[in-house]
């Protein structure tokens, strides 16, 4: 009896891993193939030093998204970012894209955030304080950023990227919202510190916990490798100047 249930039970889990390596394998061709039809409908030009620099200020998503820093072309499958584009932002035409980015752009969200900035209240030192530790910074430097433009302005950069790759700008308007992205970040803010804090700000305000990306936050703004691994483009605010 012992000896049935556990032919049984191997036969079955023989059956599970033949059919994960049979989805594995399909879904790694159908990136490829995604990937490769991208390839061919887009220029391909190597990104220019100028445009290395605009991508530095979506590089916090970027990271978080194990996104290449300073690049425009995709990692994985389409679909995925089409997916994600519905479900997070609810776009699914270029017209529902390019709302969405000129409200990004208009600082939209983080405008509201300002009364809360301007006026100190306990909350508002407790994260603070929370920022200036993780980041390792004074509380004094925390407290001299009193707008939280730039998690708009890191999100539109992060969501233009996405949308061009799922075909719903073309690879010009990408550039174009890209740099009045960080043509406007410039008008806000003083420096990468500064734009970090911010980003900070914007996303706990908005109701997140700063430490989902402190540590992410911290590491590009120190130009800081994680331990046992080194990403490239890490030192991104090394390289390129805010302004």
């Amino acid at each position: 009896m012992n000896s049935n249930v556990y032919f049984i039970v191997g036969a079955v889990a023989v059956i599970l891993i033949i059919c994960l390596l049979i989805l594995l394998r399909t879904m790694k061709k159908r990136k490829q193939k995604q990937l490769k039809s991208f390839h061919s409908n887009h220029s391909n030009i190597p990104v220019t030093e100028k445009q290395k620099r605009l991508l530095a200020f979506g590089a916090i998503l970027s990271y978080h998204r194990m996104e290449d820093i300073l690049n425009i072309v995709p990692k994985n499958r389409l679909d995925q970012y089409v997916n994600g584009l519905k479900d997070q932002w609810d776009i699914n035409s270029p017209e529902d894209a390019k709302t969405i980015l000129n409200n990004l752009l208009s600082l939209k969200r983080s405008k509201e955030f300002e009364p809360v900035i301007l006026q100190p209240s306990p909350e508002l030192i407790k994260i603070q304080t929370e920022i200036a530790k993780g980041l390792d910074l004074d509380l004094s430097i925390v407290k001299q950023t009193t707008s939280a433009y730039a998690w708009d302005i890191c999100r539109s950069v992060s969501l233009a990227k996405r949308c061009y790759w799922c075909g719903y700008l073309s690879e010009i308007e990408t550039w174009g919202i890209i740099e009045t992205a960080a043509n406007t970040a410039i008008q806000y803010g003083k420096n990468w510190t500064d734009y970090t804090v911010s980003f900070l700000l914007g996303r706990t305000l908005q109701g997140f916990n700063p430490d989902d990306l402190i540590i992410e936050c911290k590491q590009i703004l120190h130009s800081q490798n994680p331990l046992l691994r080194k990403i490239t483009d890490i030192d991104v605010y090394k390289q390129y100047p805010f302004a």
